[in-house]
Formats: C-alpha cells, structure tokens, sequence
C-alpha cells in the first residue's frame, strides 16, 4: 500500500501538554504562545518547547504574526492538517462505507459499496481492505491507521466481533481487527459504531461534548455517553445498548428475547411509516438516558434520523421540556450530528488519531519550564 508505514509504535505526542496544544489547535483558529500558556496554565517557555517539539513533526506550523502596539509581532500557529491522515471504515449487515480524514478529522475522500449479509469472513476482510487500499491513495502526510466502527457487541480490547445469537450469523465471533491486520500490516482499531460517532463529533471541538450523550439510530438502535471527558464502556463494552431498554410493556418481541425493546418499537414504526411515533420512541429514550446519567448535550445521528430529522428533532425536545419541566438546573441542548452519512466512518477514523493525539481527561501538573 503506498503510504502505509509498517506495524509499528504508534506516533503518539510527547504528552499531556502537547496533546492540549493539538486540541486547541483542532478548533480552526491560529493561536499565540501567550494564549496557548494561558490556556494550558503552563509557562510561555513552556509552550515554545512544544510547540518546537510539534513543528519538528510537522504537527504545527508558523501562521503569519500581528501587531498590537510598540515592540515585536506576536508570532500566531495553526495545525497542520495534511500532515497526517486516517481511515475510517463503517461496517453494517449490508453496507461498507469508507474514508479517509485529515489531523482535523476532515473528511478527504469517502466510498461507498453494499455487501451481503452473510458475505464469509475472509471474504468481508478483503471488501475491508481493499476499500482501505482505495482511500489510502488519497490525502497527502502519513497514515496512521484503520479504524473499523460496526454494531455491537464488540470487543474493542480483542478486535473480535461478537455478533448475534443466531446459528446464521457468519460473522459472529471473527477476529476482525486481527485479520485486517495481517492485510493492511498497519495499526486496526475496532469498535462499537456508537462510541467511534462520538469521538467522530467532538474530535474537532475538544471539550464541547464532555458530558453528553450520542444516539444512533441506523440499523437498529444504539447510544455512546462522554461523562467527565472520559467515553463510557462499561464492564463488558456494551454500555448504551439503549436498544434493548423497554418501552412498552408486553409490547413486540424482540430478538433478545424480551418485549417491548425501544428497538423493536422503532424499527416496527418505521416500517409501519408511522414516523410520529418512531419519533416518540427515540425520544423515551433519550429522556431516559438524560434522567440516568445527567448530560448536557444530546447529539442524534444515523440515517434513520437524518430521513426524518423535523420530526425526530421536535418529538425529543418536547419529550425533554416536559420530562424535565419544572427543573431549571437540568438544561439539555440537542443537537442532530454535523457529519451526515460519514459520521461512524469519520468517528472510527479519529479514534485512531484520538488513540495516538487525544487530550488526556486531565493534565497532573506543570510542564518542566
């Protein structure tokens, strides 16, 4: 693969410092030495020996100066975005969509191709890698890795899908990341598509989602929470299969085997073309999750919600403002996902930027002046 560098350490910053430079940097606007210090709580010393660090790599460049008054201009740095890229791989029952995104996690070009089903594993891993292949010749500066968001549950830590119940499920239990491993001979992140969109919507506006929550609604029903800065995976990484939380009770089977799941509700609606009360369900849900786990933000996304944004977006509000009525202190924004059809393929590509320059949850300490 032409620029694809071999398996290998991965290209993480210095530290927790040069990280928050990066961070700061990735919302657009070219920075000063003394805001960066300001900033960060560390000495301007301080931040010219990161920033020196970071252009050394070709992570930040000199971005022209100003002027504001007697004495010498004040030097301004922006990221660089061409100098490294990503690939990020959404992985459904019927659909491989690609891209490939810049330092930003700006989307640089994208591929889309249906698949079956029960498409055999070997088979699957070449339409993975060979759509990798593609995107990997576009976009300039290294390539840092694959990452590969896909329905639960997944296990991020073995790379290995796990799959339904169901006897048919071909895929079920295939070491995904270890097998796209051997064909790529670069580094493979694997993870739940819910967790990799919200990485995917915050990665360019560091500290906007700290506490919040995404709800997915593609295939089925899915949700990923950011508490304190920190992505919430529980026990066995399937915190926010909101999917399988009852809303109607003795209500349609589900394959789960319980009744009345949000899923199932959903999907019947959908089908049904009743798109009110599809609407209705997603919104119990989120109000649910609000209640449980106390957020700020709630972001939707998934192209069943982008099919029927208007009416998704009105049913949660108004689910919110009377579910929370009376209480001033739990102030809720929604807000419906700026990345359209990219947004897992993007999140799983930033997770692999996130993997090797995400901001730690907290800075311990000065840097050494």
């Amino acid at each position: 693969m032409s620029g694809v560098r071999p398996t290998g350490p991965l290209d993480r910053v210095a530290g927790a410092h040069d990280a928050a430079v990066l961070a700061v940097a990735r919302r657009g606007e070219p920075v000063a030495r003394t805001g960066l210090a300001e900033a960060l709580q560390v000495t301007p010393q301080a931040i010219s020996k990161i920033l020196t660090r970071l252009m050394d790599r070709g992570l930040m460049a000199e971005s022209g100066s100003f002027s504001s008054g007697p004495g010498k201009p004040t030097t301004l740095y922006r990221i660089v975005p061409e100098s490294r890229r990503a690939i990020g791989l959404h992985l459904t029952r019927t659909r491989l969509h690609g891209v490939v995104a810049d330092l930003t996690g700006q989307v640089l070009e994208r591929r889309s191709v249906r698949i079956d089903p029960g498409r055999p594993v070997p088979a699957l891993i070449s339409d993975l890698a060979g759509t990798a292949r593609e995107l990997a010749c576009h976009g300039r500066g290294e390539l840092l890795g694959v990452g590969v968001g896909m329905p639960g549950p997944v296990d991020p830590v073995e790379g290995v899908y796990g799959g339904s119940a169901s006897s048919a499920d071909a895929w079920r239990g295939a070491p995904i990341r270890a097998l796209l491993l051997q064909e790529l001979a670069l580094p493979v992140h694997l993870d739940h598509d819910s967790r990799a969109a919200l990485v995917g919507e915050s990665w360019s506006q560091p500290g906007l989602l700290d506490n919040a929550a995404l709800v997915l609604a593609e295939e089925g029903l899915g949700a990923s929470l950011r508490l304190d800065g920190v992505i919430v995976r529980g026990a066995h990484s399937q915190a926010g299969e909101v999917g399988h939380t009852v809303v109607r009770m003795d209500g349609l089977p589900c394959p789960c085997g319980r009744r009345g799941c949000a899923q199932a509700e959903y999907l019947a609606a959908l089908e049904a073309g009743d798109q009110e009360l599809a609407a209705r369900v997603l919104a119990t849900v989120v109000l649910d999750l609000v209640r449980l786990v106390d957020v700020d933000r709630v972001v939707l996304g998934g192209r069943a919600v982008y099919a029927h944004h208007r009416v998704t977006m009105e049913a949660v509000r108004r689910a919110l403002a009377e579910g929370l009525h009376g209480e001033a202190s739990l102030h809720v924004e929604v807000l419906l996902s700026t990345r359209g059809i990219d947004l897992i393929a993007a999140g799983a590509a930033c997770q692999v930027l996130e993997h090797e320059y995400g901001l730690p949850t907290a800075l311990v300490g000065p840097e050494p002046g």
